[in-house]
């Protein structure tokens, strides 16, 4: 008896101390759309560790969301920017809390804090939940309708099974692919979020820009049959003009040949064209000075001699 009293006594403290060691973790607390059937004393997990546990679920009346307490392990450095995710450990096992890591998660990043709430948080949905779904998407049809799909899927899949075997196989290939990388695709999703809210101020200037490409479009379709005439019209300039080149080839071709001889020469006596041009400007100079002296040698003699001499008059007497 004094055993079974002992025993009682080391289960009780050990009880205590348990619950004295849950209280010391950090409480933080974090809010989803749907927890399922996520109970109290539950694992917190992060990286398949457990580092905590649930401590309450309430709703959030003004939010309309479930409210879930958590005490985490300090030893366990969780970041801030942690992402907290309900979902089932197994098919049809326990649901818990499963914190994630994102990869861009730097060094030395702030760690939660006694009080703290996580703001990132997600729902991974089980079989129950795509049963669910499934009920809600067949429950309008008829069962009749059911079996007429059932029955002309076995007549189309029949004799495929190697087919539906390695399809299937592709698709959990690409199913894990996606699973191993799914925080790059939560920062492509994120960083798309993020161009569209760049794009999102410049909506009025876009709706703009397709409304005028429309409008150039619509005028070129209206013009289509113009632009057509006058392609074929310089297509048919174009081929007179060969025509014609073709039809006086030889003659251009002695032409250039002349010109190129000409040219030949000019280059040869170009020297000679240079004295030419030196020497021209003085050869008209000197055949204007003669021409002048001509001109006024036969004034002299002819028209003032001749005809207004006055041997009296000493300014219009020739002989001295």
């Amino acid at each position: 008896m004094k055993r079974v009293l002992a025993f009682i006594v080391v289960a009780l403290v050990a009880g205590s101390l348990a619950a004295c060691g849950g209280s010391s973790g950090l409480q933080v607390k974090a809010r989803f759309s749907d927890v399922g059937d996520l109970a109290p004393q539950a694992p917190v997990m992060m990286a398949d560790v457990k580092v905590g546990s649930v401590d309450g679920i309430q709703l959030d009346q003004k939010r309309d969301l479930a409210l879930v307490t958590m005490s985490l392990d300090p030893q366990a450095r969780v970041p801030t920017d942690v992402v907290a995710r309900v979902r089932r450990t197994s098919l049809l096992g326990e649901r818990i809390v499963d914190l994630l890591v994102p990869n861009s998660t730097p060094r030395g990043a702030p760690l939660l804090q006694d009080g703290d709430t996580i703001r990132r948080t997600q729902i991974r949905p089980d079989l129950e939940d795509l049963v669910r779904q499934g009920t809600n998407v067949l429950a309008p049809i008829a069962a009749s309708e059911v079996a007429t799909l059932v029955d002309e899927g076995g007549r189309g899949f029949g004799g495929h099974g190697g087919d539906l075997r390695a399809l299937l196989g592709n698709f959990r290939q690409i199913v894990h692919a996606f699973a191993g990388r799914t925080d790059e695709i939560q920062s492509l999703i994120l960083s798309m979020n993020k161009l569209n809210g760049t794009l999102a101020p410049h909506a009025a200037a876009q709706a703009r820009f397709l409304v005028n490409s429309e409008r150039g479009l619509r005028m070129l379709r209206a013009e289509s049959g113009r632009l057509r005439l006058a392609i074929l019209a310089l297509n048919r300039l174009s081929i007179g003009g060969k025509h014609i080149l073709d039809a006086h080839a030889d003659q251009m071709t002695r032409f250039f040949g002349q010109m190129r001889t000409i040219l030949g020469v000019l280059r040869s006596q170009q020297h000679s064209i240079t004295g030419f041009l030196h020497w021209a400007p003085f050869h008209n100079r000197n055949t204007q000075l003669v021409e002048f002296q001509q001109f006024n040698q036969v004034l002299q003699q002819f028209v003032i001699c001749g005809l207004n001499d006055d041997p009296s008059d000493p300014a219009r007497r020739c002989k001295q």
